[in-house]
């Protein structure tokens, strides 16, 4: 009989054991049925549930900007999220119309051409039953130009308020990197992993540049940027990627050549050495999770005209160390003068 009674015991038990776990598996798998049928009726909700307008917006602004480099690093996101990888080609031109110069303001222009390749990863719908895990493969291709006046406040010495006007495209292939995100993605389609967006951005950036002469022959240059970048969604091809945000960032550079003794085909060479960094506002820094970002290297100058003529003035190879925030990479490339 104390054997029948403990069996009966023990079936009780288990029978409040599965009616009591039976709710949180009907809750789960009807959150499940609610998101998906919500992100094909209103993919739009889902996606700024996310905030993923802003994110990429965050991401793309201080791409855009001649004051970050061109290079290849890594940007550590914490145990949980791992390692942003990107890569940053850029060409920065620049321009003053010396020639030009009336009333103590000189005309000034630039184009910065950049294309930016990231994979980071990052958590969708967390703190729900749905939580998962997303890595995106984002490409951004971006021109910016400017237009200004440089005025001199002393030898040496200019000021330069610049107006940006830019676009941007930005194209993502991101894939679910956990059980539950991927069988969202089966229910759902692709429409909310792969997207493209393009968009403007225009703003005011204000510069001081300073040029001096160590000895006869070392010219030393250095420049501090600040930069307030408006971003607007001009098209997307997924509804909820729509923003407007505003992104704040500080540049800072100093360069410093000299002769060699080498010479090529009768033109000189110069060494060059150089520092730069950038540094973020609180919405960039969290999309990209650093701070700040920069750079030391040196190269070498192959010099075509002189000083202060027209055209191109030299062609130089550089390379460099990238330092930050949780941050290591490298860059190496050719670059010009003028």
């Amino acid at each position: 009989m104390a054997l029948l009674h403990s069996c009966a015991s023990a079936q009780r038990i288990l029978a409040v054991c599965i009616s009591s776990a039976m709710p949180i598996l009907v809750s789960a798998a009807t959150e499940f049925e609610m998101m998906v049928e919500r992100a094909k009726k209103n993919p739009a909700a889902l996606v700024k549930l996310n905030e993923y307008g802003s994110f990429i917006q965050a991401v793309s602004g201080p791409f855009s900007l001649p004051g970050v480099t061109s290079a290849t690093f890594q940007a550590s996101r914490g145990v949980a999220l791992g390692d942003g990888d990107f890569t940053r080609i850029a060409l920065p031109l620049s321009y003053s119309f010396e020639r030009l110069t009336f009333s103590g303001m000189t005309p000034y222009t630039e184009l910065t051409l950049s294309y930016t390749d990231q994979e980071q990863n990052e958590l969708w719908m967390s703190a729900t039953s749905l939580e998962m895990m997303v890595r995106h493969k984002v490409q951004t291709a971006s021109i910016m130009s400017g237009i200004g006046a440089g005025f001199e406040l002393r030898e040496g010495l200019v000021i330069r308020p610049i107006i940006l006007l830019g676009w941007s495209r930005i194209k993502d292939d991101s894939q679910p990197t956990t059980d539950v995100g991927r069988t969202f993605q089966d229910a759902v389609g692709s429409n909310l992993f792969d997207w493209t967006v393009e968009q403007y951005q225009f703003g005011p950036a204000i510069e001081v540049e300073h040029k001096t002469n160590i000895g006869n022959d070392i010219h030393v240059l250095s420049g501090i940027r600040a930069t307030r970048l408006h971003i607007r969604t001009l098209s997307t091809s997924t509804p909820g990627l729509e923003a407007s945000n505003q992104f704040t960032s500080i540049s800072g550079n100093m360069e410093i050549d000299g002769p060699t003794a080498i010479s090529l085909f009768e033109r000189d060479m110069r060494w060059q050495t150089f520092l730069a960094a950038s540094a973020f506002d609180k919405d960039t820094s969290r999309a990209l999770s650093f701070d700040w970002l920069g750079e030391a290297g040196a190269g070498i100058i192959f010099m075509i005209r002189e000083r202060h003529t027209s055209t191109v003035e030299g062609i130089g190879l550089k390379g460099s160390a990238i330092i930050g925030d949780g941050i290591d990479g490298w860059a190496l490339g050719l670059y010009a003068t003028f």
